[in-house]
């Protein structure tokens, strides 16, 4: 039998020191924008081996994409300055030595496809650029956007009909390219790299 008189006989007590972190363990920005009429949330962490950024309308993840962009030898430092607020000049021209692979997820269409590159690519040169090219962490882009009021109007393509009309209508149309801009900018507020 055992004996109850001294429950915590043979231990010593417990403490615990409680030391108030004075910055975020992962360094994290968020910003919310509505694009029309529709909430857009953009959150940016910057964890020791990748730079994560979240965009949704959708309040999911969606498609995760990892895009690398090695070193250019012909870009120096001053190349690669960026240090004004997005407006339609003054997006960075994407990187042409950017590799974009889907990690998991399925766009919402094929037509989506191409489009969805496009952010990560534009994404992962306004990261390169705002640092100076010096940061070579992988990009992780998770993407949830709703789909465009034309793609849900869209006529059914006749066989052998490929989707580059459809691919062609969603990347130019008028739509697209002001939620384009609108994210770029919410990105560049995000700033945690």
């Amino acid at each position: 039998m055992m004996s109850t008189d001294r429950p915590n006989a043979g231990m010593s007590a417990l403490r615990v020191e409680v030391t108030p972190i004075t910055s975020p363990v992962i360094p994290t920005q968020t910003h919310t924008v509505t694009i029309s009429g529709h909430p857009t949330t953009v959150i940016a962490q910057s964890f020791a081996d990748r730079i994560f950024i979240t965009i949704t309308q959708l309040n999911k993840f969606g498609v995760l994409y990892q895009a690398v962009t090695s070193s250019n030898p012909s870009s120096s430092a001053g190349d690669l300055a960026f240090e004004e607020p997005a407006s339609t000049s003054s997006l960075p021209p994407p990187l042409p030595t950017t590799s974009v692979s889907k990690l998991v997820g399925t766009e919402p269409s094929p037509a989506h496809t191409a489009l969805y590159q496009l952010y990560v690519t534009q994404i992962a040169s306004i990261v390169k650029h705002s640092q100076g090219g010096q940061d070579a962490r992988p990009l992780i882009v998770s993407l949830a956007l709703k789909s465009s009021a034309q793609e849900g109007q869209k006529h059914t393509p006749a066989y052998g009909e490929d989707d580059d009309e459809d691919e062609s209508l969603l990347m130019t149309s008028p739509e697209e390219r002001e939620r384009f801009i609108a994210i770029m900018e919410a990105v560049q507020r995000c700033r945690v790299w």
